[in-house]
């Protein structure tokens, strides 16, 4: 072996899968399992004890209602919230192990750096950031509707869409309610306007109903309106006259079922909801083409990308607390990853809310702050361990 091949046979030795590390992954995933464990025990008993009633009410039993609802729940607050608290939690629980049986130091006395003993938990964390974009782009929109109904179940009033514009067909089209599940709406205007921007048609409906023609979960299919009302203007600005109907006909021709000619399809409610969180990049991206005017659209698209980070991230930060203070309590390691990911959580939550309601923020930036913010500090903090 010649000399200069002596120094790169000696950097690959260092990276060579040891027992040390099968070792920290072993504790890293018997931690991670118990972190989730806990998770979803503590979401199941909230969810059960503040929800009683609304499960009492759905057609099927209690045990198969709740098994639906959780099936459906735990994946979604896992991918879109608890995901990096548990990478955190279980990455400083494996290091506080390590802590209470002093083998970091022992490791380290026979010339192991921290941030080589650190390199499984990394890796790890990586995996568990494509596990968060597979759940995002193909668990999650494949099980759009049983989400859908475990919403309704969770959510105490109907959704209340914003405005939905249809450029093709001139409408402005509101829904006062509408449900996900029955894709049913009520108290429905619809503004229809002249080239000049004048009042053209004005049609009021007590329901609009989404009937489906194509195969479940597929966008094709007609709105039926029920028991509503239609008055028109001409294009200077004057009611139209009626003049085969009496009374009160005369202005408002009223209907009991009329099909709506219109682009709008219940995706478009659905994704009027800030919260709407079962949606993968492309069909964010197709949704925001179509209604570029929901400012949380254009944050979601960048946040799908974004938020996955925070599984590294938490560990930069978290992991100094440990390590410095050689912490050897369980509780307290589990406690510190809860503080910072509720600090990021907060942060992101701040941002998303001044790019959706003002123009302080841009939708990209508002994404992407928190990360660069407790990025460049986790990135300071884990540069400080004594390695």
């Amino acid at each position: 072996m010649s000399a200069r091949e002596k120094p790169r046979m000696a950097g690959l030795g260092r990276l060579r899968i040891k027992t040390v590390d099968l070792y920290v992954v072993r504790l890293f995933l018997a931690s991670y399992l118990a972190c989730f464990i806990i998770f979803a025990g503590f979401f199941i008993a909230i969810e059960f004890s503040f929800k009683f009633e609304r499960f009492m009410r759905e057609d099927e039993n209690i045990f198969a209602t709740l098994l639906k609802y959780n099936l459906a729940m735990i994946p979604t607050v896992f991918t879109n919230f608890m995901g990096p608290i548990l990478t955190s939690a279980a990455g400083l629980f494996t290091v506080t192990l390590l802590n209470r049986n002093n083998e970091i130091q022992a490791l380290k006395t026979n010339g192991m750096s921290t941030y080589r003993l650190l390199l499984p938990i990394f890796v790890m964390s990586f995996l568990l950031i494509g596990l968060t974009f597979y759940l995002q782009e193909v668990v999650l929109p494949g099980q759009r509707n049983s989400i859908r109904t475990a919403l309704a179940i969770s959510k105490s009033k109907l959704l209340e869409p914003e405005t939905y514009y249809d450029s093709t067909n001139g409408l402005q089209i509101e829904v006062g309610q509408y449900s996900t599940t029955a894709q049913l709406g009520s108290m429905v205007k619809i503004l229809e306007l002249h080239q000049n921007a004048k009042a053209k048609r004005h049609i009021s409906a007590k329901r609009i109903e989404w009937i489906q023609t194509g195969p479940p979960g597929s966008e094709e299919g007609y709105w039926n309106l029920y028991d509503g009302s239609v008055q028109n203007w001409n294009n200077r600005g004057n009611l139209v006259v009626n003049n085969t109907s009496s009374g009160g006909e005369r202005l408002k021709k009223e209907f009991e079922q009329r099909k709506l000619n219109t682009t709008l399809r219940p995706i478009d409610l659905e994704t009027s909801n800030k919260e709407i969180s079962y949606l993968s990049w492309k069909q964010l991206r197709s949704q925001f083409k179509r209604q570029n005017y929901h400012r949380h659209l254009a944050v979601k698209l960048h946040h799908h990308f974004a938020f996955p980070l925070a599984h590294i991230l938490l560990l930069f930060l978290g992991l100094p607390f440990v390590l410095k203070l050689e912490n050897r309590s369980i509780f307290l390691g589990l406690v510190a990853s809860f503080l910072i990911g509720a600090a990021f959580y907060l942060v992101t939550s701040v941002c998303a809310s001044i790019a959706i309601d003002g123009n302080y923020f841009s939708p990209t930036l508002a994404a992407w702050f928190p990360i660069m913010l407790f990025g460049a500090l986790g990135l300071t903090l884990f540069d400080s361990i004594p390695t």
